[in-house]
């Protein structure tokens, strides 16, 4: 939580001497007045001595002063650091927490706060805060890891470590895990913490990579001995009291070079003592994403010692949930090594709650198992209910606010009996998104069992399953504070993803065979538990996460009346039994779906009829059975919803006829949630609450461990139809729409899978019928490698393929078109290699030329008649051969459209969102269009992979996966539909012009109707060549060259877009004997028109840039060939006129955008290469490159590798280098200042010693005044994501230092640190609450300057590392950078503090 009082802390910190107190800031706390002797200054009142009463006033006492106590007290020494780490505005704290101590535990060590371990089996497993020097020893004493001289035995070898003989109390050593992921320094024997000073008590999220983290504390532990020595041997902390009353006092502290140690050097002293002890650091954040490879890092060093021999101890801050967690993981992989050395399972009692539990964990019927079994286990769940129940009625007593509720914990639990139930099973961690995982895993029942008893058994300091419950109660029951109450739900739903990541962990290990493949690994081949993950990473704190506890609003509301009006209310309440839309008037049935108890087939879960025939609509040619059965026209692929067993019989003879020749026939089942089915009619699964919807639980899963799946839900309909004699509940729909339960008798021959259904299909009247699941995600697209695989293992225009989904209408409709491209691509292809070579003769590419004028022709009059957007446009400008991807994704959409029409979808979506009067329902409708518009722009990308693939190739080549990440501009595409939003389906409007009608404005007809590649539908060609561009107070001028400015470092030259004209004089003006590099940093495409830069915008968004980050070199520059080609075309069909567009600024920032018509010739159309071409011709040196860049933006790192390259080539040929962008500001300035610290790093004095002072005397001279200001600290570049980026690089001073040199060196247009801090002014002087979408843009800019900044040190540290690394070899920026996530991670927070 934010503190509410943080601006007043920042403000006191700066004002208070060493001496004074910090306040808690969260809370104001009264402090008890307690007498004191009033303090005399020295220097004021002499001591009184008998000669001085009898002696003259005027004689002086003169005794020298040692101490520095008055001095010290005054100083401000948090405000004026100088530390590369412990810097401005941050202190040391201790690492204590008052409140954060258990009282309960078995055992309390002096120096080792919470120590314990597991309750019941420990597996030798241990916990603990952070300890000093004395709690490290006293916990390795308690675990008889003494120093051999004091008795410990040492054990040789080759003695048999992981037998049953060897005993677990003399163990060889100890493993220690550091958890921390924030810098913590030892001065004397205790720990002390790095922290912000208006936040003491937030953790600091440094890094997550161990080395990463312990160089910081190296630099931390030097920046603390260059303070002690400036103050004489001392060093400000500041100590949280044990009174809780929230202060945090400031004290001096001693420190000396052999006092003050680092985490790993502590650890290693202890060990050089003798102390058998083996130190791990391994960093976990809040923000680190737990299947980011921690749960792998101590798994690879569990494996290699035996829990008979090696105990090992966790730490953290408090000791609490990373702790916690950590034990549990490791108490996991311990039993399963126990296991596998034959010492016996302790847990293995829990198998007998599922007694006949094989490979899917269900149990047997009733008959199969002895009475007094039953009785014992009915006893068994009776216990774990009633301890359950008081457990629960413990923490909701806990939680209640009683000041706002009169009702206790058990009246409230009596008075509502299904919130009881409900809370219940949340305690018990049945969450529906967990339930839904042990019907994903091997043994999922007993798998949570052992986690749960595990868990349970580690909860001295917090019970990682009950933090769940927790945090959702206090968040219902809370009043007032919202901030607060976010925390709290957040809080509970971190704690949901742990609980279903230690589950998953668990099956890992019990599956896994001698941990040869790592968790990572195992979560990456199941999709479907990975989806889930991001499933509740997406849905953040929604509600719908934590069902069965989605909803407490009876739990919310309990109190508030009194006892009386609940009963009234309850008398008055209608008597309906009403769930997701569903009326059961059959409470047996009910009661059946509440006590389902199986793996699929499980609580709150339906088998509901999936043939919805009110959903359906009579096609000619129709299969009854098998709803919308159809053929595409002019092809070999069917598609239909799911049939019934009958039809597909019936299907199978009707696509016969089509094709009465015996041989094969595909048929491809799209459904991703699990079918069964029974008495030959499919039945799918779905959810009580959410009846009419598809289970999404099991997004991305394969199509084998769907089978693994239908398998398991078919043992469990067996299991009912044998509990409850040969009847099993089914639901179906009325005429009404509404579910109503149905007892469907059966037989267990009656219950099949789908795979089993096509198998004994396989042989239908001489057809062979092959069946393939390719699963896909209602609403999404469909998995385009397998479908693939499938169409070219088996094409031929002869082979039927028959694709089914649920209705026969999205899915099967999108996986047709799909189907449709691979065929024309395969058969294309085809095409080409039969075709005979013939001899040339030179005249073939005029008649090329010729034949792919009229292609274009012929595709530019359809496109024309064709629905476009503006983000397809904006796609098909970056993409080979644009408008002819297009257009073959446009015939098969066309094509495909009997049930479905894509085109149709998205327009009715936009009207329906026009005419929608709620705003919700505008959204629903605005959601749905984008939906299918997102689906259009992966068409349309699948199509352009195709293109540049070749079918007997594609295997060995890039996957359509790596082709899209590899072309990072498709997301930036991609994210506009987010940011456009309703906007995004607005179609591209074009003018119709017809006989007889009078003839629309011009510009209108010309711009609304360009229908080129890159020069499309409502976009223009803007004059990039504008008025007051030229900043004055630039000493030197090129007329046609604005903003032209040369720094002598080496010859260093910058400008902004420049006429044609005047490229010659500028190349002429900088050149000297050598030759020049020219960077153009422009992304956006230009093209010069009779010698003027013009460039592409859209028609509504004029003065906008078109951005494209991540857009690559050469794709900008084929672009510009395009843009070229299509503006010759223009020029062609207006007779030698093209229309351009000028801006005319009429008032200070107010623009007038002008069309004008421009008479040009072909050859006067240029390319920026084609132009640095005609200058190269005419005899001037210049070597030319493009580096895309997007403006107001930090160069992406393979940008700034390119221009690292560029000016290395460049100063080794001691040449000059010339910038240019669109205005000669922002990008120039950038690339000059890259520019500045390759030449002053790799080839100048990087250690800028003339630049450097004496730290110590510059602090000495002005710790005793007030320091910088507020804003010279922010001019200076010091705010807080800088000064910790600088704690965290390697070199994080100096390369600071460094770029600083270099932005001001290259200042004279633009300054870097300025321009932060301006906008940091312009945010504060916006009323957000008023103008939000104002302050979000400005806010927008200003973070990007930061983060720019922030690039350029990283850069500098970059260079700084590669200058000293001479001999090594140095990875690439990017790839460097890529290592370095904590580096990402602080530069992406959104503060300009």
């Amino acid at each position: 939580m934010s503190n509410p009082h943080k601006s007043l802390l920042s403000k006191a910190l700066t004002e208070r001497p060493a001496s004074a107190p910090l306040q808690d800031g969260d809370v104001a706390m009264k402090h008890k007045k307690t007498p004191s002797i009033p303090n005399r200054p020295l220097s004021s009142t002499p001591l009184a001595t008998p000669s001085s009463i009898s002696r003259s006033p005027s004689i002086t006492f003169d005794l020298p002063k040692f101490d520095k106590t008055s001095e010290l007290s005054k100083a401000s020494v948090v405000k004026s650091r100088l530390g590369s780490v412990l810097t401005r505005g941050f202190i040391l704290k201790t690492d204590y927490y008052p409140n954060g101590r258990a009282l309960d535990l078995d055992i309390n060590l002096g120096g080792a706060p919470n120590f314990r371990s597991p309750r019941g089996v420990s597996f030798n497993v241990f916990g603990v805060a952070q300890p000093r020097i004395a709690g490290i020893k006293a916990i390795l004493s308690l675990l008889d890891c003494r120093p051999s001289a004091q008795g410990a035995k040492v054990v040789d070898k080759e003695e048999k470590a992981f037998g049953r003989e060897y005993r677990a109390n003399h163990p060889r050593k100890c493993l220690w895990f550091n958890t921390r992921e924030e810098p913590v320094v030892y001065i004397g024997t205790r720990p002390f913490v790095l922290r912000d000073a208006t936040d003491p008590r937030q953790n600091l999220q440094v890094a997550d990579s161990a080395d990463i983290l312990e160089a910081v504390e190296q630099r931390l532990k030097e920046d603390i001995l260059k303070e002690a020595a400036t103050f004489g041997g001392l060093v400000l902390t500041h100590n949280e009291q044990e009174d809780s009353d929230g202060r945090i006092l400031p004290t001096w502290t001693a420190a000396d070079p052999s006092i003050v140690k680092t985490s790993r050097e502590v650890w290693e002293s202890v060990r050089e003592e003798g102390w058998p002890v083996e130190y791990h650091r391994i960093p976990i954040s809040q923000s680190r994403p737990i299947e980011d490879n921690y749960l792998d890092a101590y798994l690879q060093v569990l494996k290699t010692v035996s829990p008979v021999t090696t105990p090992i101890v966790f730490h953290c801050g408090m000791g609490a949930v990373r702790t916690t967690y950590a034990m549990t993981a490791a108490c996991i992989v311990r039993r399963k090594q126990c296991i596998d050395l034959g010492l016996g399972d302790p847990f293995a009692g829990l198998r007998s709650s599922y007694p006949s539990m094989g490979a899917i964990g269900m149990s047997s019927s009733p008959s199969t198992q002895s009475q007094a079994a039953i009785v014992l286990e009915q006893a068994e769940m009776q216990r774990e209910h009633n301890e359950s129940l008081l457990r629960l009625a413990h923490i909701l007593q806990q939680n209640l606010d009683t000041k706002s509720s009169s009702a206790s914990a058990i009246e409230i639990l009596v008075s509502h009996p299904s919130l009881q139930t409900n809370l219940q099973n949340a305690l018990r961690g049945n969450y529906s998104i967990i339930l839904s995982l042990l019907g994903i895993i091997d043994h999922g029942p007993f798998i949570k069992k052992v986690v749960d008893r595990i868990i349970d058994s580690a909860s001295q300091m917090v019970n990682l399953r009950e933090e769940i419950l927790t945090g959702r109660i206090r968040y219902s029951v809370s009043r007032g504070d919202d901030e607060r109450r976010a925390e709290w739900i957040e809080k509970s739903a971190k704690a949901l993803e742990k609980y279903y990541f230690i589950i998953a962990f668990a099956s890992y290990v019990e599956t896994s065979n001698n941990f040869e493949e790592t968790f990572a690994s195992w979560m990456k081949a199941r999709i479907e538990v990975t989806n889930q993950v991001m499933f509740l990473r997406r849905s953040g704190s929604a509600f719908k996460i934590f069902a069965p506890i989605n909803d407490l609003k009876a739990l919310s509301q309990a109190g508030l009346e009194s006892r009386d009006q609940q009963q009234v209310a309850k008398r008055n309440r209608p008597d309906l039994t009403i769930a997701g839309g569903q009326i059961l008037g059959d409470e047996w049935a009910e009661h059946v779906v509440r006590n389902r108890g199986g793996i699929i087939l499980r609580t709150s879960t339906l088998l509901k009829s999936d043939q919805w025939h009110q959903e359906y609509e009579e096609i000619p040619g129709g299969v009854r059975g098998a709803p919308y059965f159809r053929n595409v026209p002019g092809t070999n692929i069917y598609a239909c919803g799911q049939p019934t067993s009958e039809a597909i019989e019936e299907v199978v003879a009707r696509v016969h006829r089509d094709f009465p020749e015996p041989g094969d026939m595909i048929w491809i089942t799209l459904r991703e949630e699990p079918i069964i089915i029974i008495n030959g009619a499919p039945y799918c699964l779905r959810r009580e609450s959410y009846s009419l919807r598809n289970m999404k639980d099991y997004g991305g899963i394969s199509a084998t461990r769907l089978e693994v799946l239908e398998e398991r839900l078919k043992d469990d309909v067996l299991a009912e139809l044998r509990t409850y004699g040969g009847r099993v509940l089914l639901h179906t729909e009325a005429s009404d729409g509404q579910v109503v339960p149905v007892w469907e008798e059966a037989r267990e021959s009656d219950v099949a899978t789908l795979k089993e259904v096509f198998a004994a299909k396989s042989h239908i009247n001489n057809v062979r019928l092959h069946y393939s699941r390719v699963p896909i995600t209602s609403e999404r697209p469909p998995d385009f490698h397998d479908l693939m695989e499938v169409v070219i293992r088996t094409h031929t225009t002869r082979t039927p393929i028959i694709v089914n989904c649920q209705l026969g209408k999205r899915r099967s409709t999108i996986t047709a078109i799909v189907i449709k491209l691979i065929q024309d691509w395969v058969q294309s292809s085809n095409e080409l290699s039969r075709t005979p070579k013939t001899p040339q003769t030179g005249y073939e590419r005029f008649r090329f030329s010729t034949s792919m004028t009229s292609i274009s022709d012929r595709v530019q009059t359809v496109s024309k008649q064709r629905p476009s957007y503006q983000v397809i446009n904006n796609l098909l400008r970056v993409i080979r051969g644009g408008l002819e991807v297009k257009f073959s994704v446009d015939n098969a959409v066309e094509l495909c459209s009997q049930t479905f029409d894509l085109h149709k979808a998205i327009e009715s979506a936009k009207i329906a969102a026009d005419e929608a009067v709620d705003e919700r329902q505008k959204r629903k409708e605005s959601v749905k269009g984008l939906h299918h518009l997102r689906q259009y722009f992966e068409l349309i990308i699948f199509q352009a992979y195709l293109n540049v693939t070749q079918p007997d190739t594609w295997r060995d080549l890039e996957t359509f996966e790596n082709f899209v990440k590899a072309r990072p501009v498709f997301k930036t595409f991609e994210k506009e539909l987010d940011v456009d939003d309703a906007n995004a389906l607005k179609p591209l409007e074009r003018v119709e012009v017809s006989d007889g009608v009078a003839m629309p404005d011009e510009v209108v007809r010309i711009v609304a109707n360009r229908a080129g590649a890159v020069l499309s539908a409502s976009t223009i060609l803007k004059s990039d060549f504008f008025s007051n561009l030229q900043k004055m107070s630039l000493p030197e001028r090129i007329e046609g060259s604005p903003n032209f400015r040369r720094i002598p470092l080496v010859l260093w030259a910058g400008s902004g877009a420049e006429s044609q004209n005047y490229t010659h004089a500028r190349t002429e003006y900088v050149c000297g004997s050598g030759m020049p590099t020219a960077e153009g940093l422009r992304e956006e495409p230009v093209l010069y028109v009779n010698g003027r830069p013009h460039v592409l915008r859209q028609v509504n968004r004029p003065l906008q840039n078109m951005e494209a980050t991540g857009i690559t070199t050469d794709v900008v520059e084929r672009m510009e060939q395009t843009l070229k080609r299509d503006v010759q075309k223009e020029v062609f069909a207006g007779q030698g006129r093209i229309l351009l567009h000028d801006e005319v600024e009429d008032s200070p920032g107010q623009f007038t955008i002008t069309p004008q018509w421009e008479t040009v010739s072909v050859e006067d159309i240029m390319t920026p290469r084609d132009v640095f071409e005609m200058v190269t011709k005419e005899g001037y040196k210049v070597d030319y490159a493009r580096v895309a860049i997007t403006d107001e933006q930090a160069p992406l790192p393979e940008s700034m590798a390119i221009i690292l390259e560029r000016v290395k080539v460049g100063l080794g040929s001691a040449t000059d280098l010339i910038f240019n962008c669109q205005m000669g500001r922002g990008r120039t300035t950038t690339g000059m200042v890259c520019a500045s610290l390759v030449a002053t790093v790799l080839y100048g004095d990087y250690r800028m010693e003339s630049a450097t002072t004496d730290e110590s005397g510059t602090q000495e001279a002005f710790i005793m005044t007030d320091g910088v200001s507020e804003e010279e600290a922010y001019l200076n570049g010091e705010y807080k994501i800088i000064l910790q980026l600088v704690g965290l690089l390697s070199h994080g001073k100096l390369a600071k230092r460094l770029a600083d040199a270099s932005i001001d060196r290259m200042e004279s247009v633009q300054n870097l640190r300025r321009a932060v801090f301006d906008y940091k002014l312009k945010v504060a002087a916006i009323d957000r609450s008023r103008s939000p979408s104002k302050y979000n843009a400005i806010l927008d800019v200003g973070i990007n300057y930061l983060y720019r900044y922030g690039t350029l040190i990283v850069f500098a540290n970059y260079l700084v590392e590669m200058r000293l690394r001479v001999e090594e070899t140095m990875p690439t920026f990017p790839s460097w950078l890529e290592q370095r996530r904590e580096i990402r991670t602080l530069l992406g927070r959104r503060s300009l503090d």
